[in-house]
């Protein structure tokens, strides 16, 4: 089954757009990664949190991006960005009402 994560990220005040542009540099790198999805970055309108939604194969797979070097420089991108370190949550999907519109779509689904 499928490991859906979201990673909120809030970034010292004005410095969102440099954490964005962190995940730039390590989202092709990401992408390529076995098991990755989804990993898709989105910035508060007129904010400085940035927040990650992410889907993996399997936790194999989460936990091999979360020990790997892509994961590693950004964390050294954004060691001076951010307000505190990153909220992670690993999240169950609930589909409700329209089953096009109630969940994340799911490749090959």
């Amino acid at each position: 089954m499928a490991v859906t994560v979201v990673a909120v990220l809030t970034a010292k005040p004005g410095r969102g757009p440099a954490v964005i542009d962190s995940f730039r540099e390590v989202s092709p790198l990401v992408h390529a990664e076995p098991g990755c999805e989804l990993y898709a970055a989105h910035l508060e309108q007129d904010g400085d949190t940035v927040v990650m939604v992410e889907r993996w194969s399997t936790r194999a797979d989460l936990d091999a991006h979360a020990a790997g070097a892509p994961l590693v420089r950004l964390n050294e991108l954004n060691a001076d960005l951010l307000e505190r370190p990153y909220d992670v949550w690993f999240l169950d999907p609930v589909p409700l009402g329209d089953a096009a519109k109630g969940a994340i779509p799911v490749e090959g689904e």
